[in-house]
């Protein structure tokens, strides 16, 4: 695959990531269900999902949103983009707010609980920052005052 080709899919994916977070920070699971009552995906969402998925929503799309992020960073892995890592960092703190508004401003930390929340969007904001370090040191200083 081009090098081009792949920084294009790293784009996609970490745009996708950013997507999938930014219904939790709107106004959580509920905002996300009615979305996709309101497009045509409520037969599908109440009779295409066993009871647990429906029950365990939230872990879904969160759990997607971590392996899109992954997916993301392993793809643009030898290609410079602060769009990539941008979008990663960014991700990851979208992710992280509410998680960090639910455990009350860290007043009541509970493990399993809203705190794994802000220890995954911790990962995602480290891939997002580990990504701006690395395009950093590999962009020439004279190419990246321009």
């Amino acid at each position: 695959m081009a090098k081009n080709a792949r920084l294009v899919i790293a784009k996609i994916l970490a745009a996708a990531t950013l997507a999938l977070v930014l219904p939790f920070f709107a106004g959580g699971v509920p905002t996300l269900q009615a979305w996709l009552l309101e497009n045509g995906f409520g037969p599908a969402l109440q009779a295409g999902l066993p009871p647990v998925l429906q029950q365990s929503f939230a872990q879904v799309f969160g759990l997607s949103a971590i392996v899109l992020a992954t997916t993301a960073f392993v793809v643009s892995l030898g290609q410079r983009s602060f769009l990539v890592a941008g979008l990663l960092a960014a991700s990851g703190v979208i992710f992280m707010i509410p998680a960090i508004m639910a455990t009350g401003y860290f007043a009541v930390i509970v493990f399993p609980g809203p705190i794994i929340g802000v220890i995954l969007g911790l990962g995602i904001f480290g891939l997002g920052i580990a990504k701006s370090v690395r395009t950093a040191m590999a962009t020439p200083l004279a190419t990246a005052l321009r």
